[in-house]
């Protein structure tokens, strides 16, 4: 019961994060079972990415992923898509990520402790 309480705010931020980036279709979420629960009520949810071709999804949601995972991730991810971090370190350090990556049009969330980093996926 106590899983829910915690993971609750952290999938509320990431619902927002997704509505803001107009990421309508199939997700996926990597990393983190019970947020990919979370998601799934409401949207429909992969947690694998082999099988996924490239630019097939509206948007991916991970955790703990350093720059060339984040740039692997965009591969999967439709031009205007988002990418979606998940992280408890400092937020500047995700948005250095995140910028790295080459993700435009940045917004951060906080859910307690967790920082949820958003940016768009630009396919040039």
């Amino acid at each position: 019961m106590l899983d829910g309480l915690f993971v609750a705010p952290a999938v509320a931020a990431i619902g927002e994060a997704l509505a803001s980036a107009h990421a309508e279709g199939t997700i996926a979420v990597l990393g983190n079972a019970r947020i990919a629960k979370g998601l799934a009520a409401s949207r429909e949810v992969v947690t694998e990415l082999a099988a996924q071709p490239p630019g097939s999804l509206a948007a991916v949601v991970g955790t703990q992923a350093d720059v060339s995972t984040l740039r692997d991730w965009s591969r999967v991810v439709r031009d205007g898509g988002a990418i979606v971090l998940v992280d408890r370190g400092p937020a500047a350090d995700a948005s250095r990520k995140v910028l790295c990556a080459g993700l435009t049009e940045l917004e951060q969330r906080h859910a307690g402790r967790t920082v949820v980093t958003s940016g768009l996926v630009t396919h040039i």
